[in-house]
């Protein structure tokens, strides 16, 4: 089985599949279901769901960050070799497998589920960890793994299981284009080269599940909004990326299931509520050689914002009434039972009302590090998702414009009003297509939790 991970792709988007295609073809053959994403619809946390059938409750991914300073456990599976003193407080985008809590459902259970031999293709937490006894996630892996030099500069590289796996690809594929997965050059050309990289590594058999992840999509629709010219123009590049993948699959009569984790919804403004628990003398800075950062563990107050949601930790139960009050003073829904129940979940836990996603910024909009150094940290205009202790969408424009830099490097956009799609809230579903043998229905909606179980034990 081939089983694509397309995040932002939504029912809408499915009549901009050229006609002809591939994708096309098989979303013609297929059963289009509601994919129901696992709550916050973020990558890391839907991914872990979709991969073991278990809720975040369970498996103990939270968000796409983990508030690491909560926990020295938590503090040891970091990968350290970068900014490791930020990743021991707030980490984002960490790749250790050792943060799943549960096996992942291609182990097998020791009885009447044997193991599955699996392929796990830029998929979250595939890595091995950094404490006790480290093992990948599947059987074979391949994930970005860039390395942050003392100067600031991100070095290309891959990690892969086995070892030599990077090296055979980019020897064939050329080097993976890290520039384009992520940031304000991120575009279709790295979404090719995984696409061709699963290729190869579906034409040697050697996995009996192939999973690959493909963003494309997600950068258009963060940049100009799910129903714009470009994220119609994005679902034809995607769809002619995927050619050459999808013709291999039928050729060597792999079933191919598609899957968005979540769909993107159109935001026409930011929150920024660490900008107001500042405000409020509720959120604390200190500061070392980049500038002022946040005082985790000595403000009543932070939240650690992630898209449309966010995990709000308290110094003490007693600061609970005025942390909470502010937050639902800026219109954020609480989320209260409906919310995760882990022990890495914030003590409040909050999403964006329709049409917002939060701002992990405490600065008021428009301050940089040199008009204002007591509150702006140096990485602020960066490209840097280990420091930053929230996900910046800005990351995506280049002072405004989605274009190829001159050296060196510009800042990053800080206008907020730029973003125009998002996701993270409930009840946004994604889609599901699969060969109709699986006996999922046409528009049935199929919760991540279930997905272990309606798709995977019907092969």
């Amino acid at each position: 089985m081939l089983l694509l991970s397309i995040p932002g792709l939504s029912r809408e988007l499915l009549a901009f599949i050229p006609t002809g295609s591939r994708l096309g073809d098989l979303v013609a053959r297929g059963v289009i279901a509601s994919l129901l994403p696992s709550w916050p619809a973020v990558t890391c946390s839907v991914q872990a769901t979709l991969t073991t059938g278990a809720s975040p409750s369970v498996h103990g991914v939270v968000a796409n960050g983990v508030a690491t300073y909560r926990s020295q456990a938590d503090a040891r599976l970091v990968d350290a070799a970068n900014h490791g003193d930020y990743r021991c407080e707030v980490s984002f985008w960490e790749q250790s497998n050792q943060f799943v809590g549960v096996p992942r459902f291609w182990r097998g259970d020791g009885g009447s589920q044997k193991p599955v031999r699996t392929a796990m293709l830029f998929f979250q937490h595939c890595m091995p960890g950094f404490s006790g006894t480290p093992a990948p996630a599947a059987d074979i892996v391949l994930t970005p793994k860039p390395e942050h030099g003392p100067d600031g500069r991100t070095t290309s590289l891959l990690w892969s299981s086995p070892p030599g796996l990077a090296g055979e690809l980019q020897k064939d594929l050329g080097p993976f284009p890290l520039m384009n997965y992520w940031g304000p050059m991120a575009g279709i050309r790295s979404s090719a080269w995984i696409a061709a990289a699963a290729e190869r590594v579906l034409s040697r058999r050697e996995a009996e599940l192939v999973l690959t992840y493909v963003p494309h999509l997600d950068y258009d629709l963060q940049r100009f909004g799910p129903g714009s010219e470009s994220a119609k123009a994005a679902v034809a590049e995607l769809s002619g990326a995927l050619e050459g993948l999808l013709e291999t699959a039928d050729g060597l009569g792999t079933e191919v299931v598609v899957l968005s984790e979540y769909a993107i919804s159109e935001v026409s403004r930011a929150i920024a509520p660490n900008r107001a628990l500042r405000d409020a003398g509720l959120l604390k800075l200190r500061r070392n050689a980049e500038g002022p950062q946040v005082d985790y563990a000595g403000s009543p107050g932070f939240v650690m914002c992630d898209h449309q949601i966010g995990h709000v930790y308290l110094r003490s139960e007693g600061d609970r009434a005025a942390v909470e009050g502010v937050v639902r003073e800026l219109g954020l829904e609480v989320m209260g039972e409906r919310g995760i129940a882990h022990p890495r979940g914030g003590d409040i836990q909050v999403q964006a009302p329709e049409g917002a996603w939060l701002d992990y910024r405490w600065w008021a909009e428009g301050a940089t590090a040199e008009t204002d150094p007591e509150v702006v940290p140096k990485w602020a205009s960066t490209i840097d998702i280990h420091r930053k202790p929230g996900y910046d969408p800005l990351e995506l424009f280049f002072g405004g414009k989605p274009s190829p830099p001159p050296a060196p490097l510009p800042p990053i956009a800080w206008k907020s009003a730029m973003i125009k799609g998002s996701h993270g809230r409930s009840g946004v579903n994604g889609v599901l297509i699969l060969p109709a043998r699986f006996g999922v229905k046409p528009g049935e909606a199929v919760r991540a939790e279930d997905f272990v179980g309606k798709v995977w034990a019907g092969k």
